[in-house]
């Protein structure tokens, strides 16, 4: 998962760049691609978090894995805008949905009791965030020296190796009296109906906005200072430095919210990230710039497991995986469209001010939608 996080998300936020496949390709027709993929990847998690109820994780990563490494391949041939569009939608959308945190956290759901789930999700999170700095810093430097499709295909050589590592020691199964008929209508209408309770569609809502916005951070922050006049390398020395900082923030606060009401520490998260949205509206500054990669950092790498945190305290383990997919399906609609409304909003109004506005404003609005969504219903 850290491998494919990284060749596939970190590793984007370069390659948008000038002088990677920015230079080549339009900002608005990556960011196109970039949110089509997120699109199609949210509708290949559903029926994947059924697969994942039914049989295990363990060949959808390696598959997964290996249909990666074949859309980058493809990805760092394309000549032309609808050769992009129909590798990342097509390909790369769903190797998404078969390497990332959602069959992660099916894995951690059906390997651990409820009482070690949100630690397990905190060091699941801690290991994944190696692949920020690594995948970030390692993808500039081989654009600068092998040029970006050759870094492309270093990318995809990554992800290949990683599907002999899930196909022998990813081993989580469900447990056989959890598993529902996958055939009958009921196992899909049983997963479905936890979403019949108001605080779900409540939250599922703010998670809608808060990671289409958080989205949209990752993969315009680079190209936003890059922008601005700072230097590659230096940029993408704060972003791999930013990533170190998530570290500690990943362990401890899925860990937290273990012990706290989870909602309010996501709800928080997603406050402290609106400030580092907001610092990129201006970012002239080199203060701006480091300030807005500390703060990102400090919390960044716990607003996708606390998610997962959430959903373990309010779902049966036998729909998990389901209705985590559903949810997944749901929240790819937010993902998809604000990065590619962020990279239109660049190429209209010529700059990414109005639009990091907008990724502020969403990410508050996400926060406070997630933070009614935990509050006690009154009798």
């Amino acid at each position: 998962m850290s491998v494919a996080y990284g060749a596939l998300y970190y590793g984007f936020a370069v390659l948008i760049t000038t002088p990677a496949a920015g230079g080549d390709f339009s900002r608005g027709l990556l960011s196109a691609a970039y949110g089509g993929s997120v699109l199609s990847g949210g509708l290949a998690a559903v029926p994947a978090g059924r697969a994942a109820d039914r049989f295990g994780v363990r060949w959808l990563m390696a598959g997964g894995a290996l249909l990666g490494a074949a859309g980058l391949l493809a990805f760092a041939a394309a000549r032309a805008g609808w050769q992009v569009l129909a590798v990342w939608w097509l390909v790369l959308g769903p190797a998404t949905a078969l390497t990332l945190y959602e069959p992660a956290y099916v894995a951690i759901e059906q390997a651990f009791g409820a009482p070690a789930r949100a630690r397990a999700i905190g060091v699941l999170a801690l290991t994944a965030g190696l692949s920020g700095p690594i995948f970030t810093l390692t993808t500039g430097a081989l654009v600068d020296v092998l040029g970006w499709r050759d870094a492309t295909r270093v990318l995809a050589a990554a992800m290949a190796c990683a599907a002999p590592v899930a196909a022998l020691l990813v081993r989580a199964r469900p447990a056989p009296e959890r598993v529902l008929p996958g055939r009958r209508r009921g196992a899909w209408r049983a997963g479905l109906v936890a979403f019949r309770a108001p605080r779900l569609r409540l939250f599922t809502l703010g998670a809608v906005l808060a990671y289409g916005a958080l989205e949209a951070l990752v993969v315009h922050r680079i190209a936003r200072f890059d922008e601005l006049g700072f230097a590659l390398g230096t940029v993408t020395f704060w972003a791999a430095l930013s990533g170190l900082i998530t570290l500690p923030g990943r362990f401890l606060l899925p860990a937290l919210a273990g012990r706290a009401r989870s909602t309010v520490v996501f709800a928080a998260v997603l406050a402290v990230l609106a400030s580092a949205a907001a610092l990129m509206v201006g970012g002239h500054a080199y203060w701006q710039l480091a300030l807005s990669f500390v703060v990102f950092g400090l919390v960044f790498g716990s607003a996708l497991p606390l998610r997962a945190v959430v959903m373990s305290e309010w779902t049966a383990p036998a729909v998990f995986g389901t209705v985590m997919g559903a949810q997944a399906a749901v929240i790819a609609v937010g993902r998809a469209g604000v990065p590619a409304l962020v990279g239109g909003m660049h190429d209209w109004l010529g700059g990414y001010s109005a639009a990091m506005g907008l990724v502020c404003a969403l990410l508050l609005a996400g926060a406070l939608l997630v933070y009614v969504s935990g509050r006690p219903a009154r009798r």
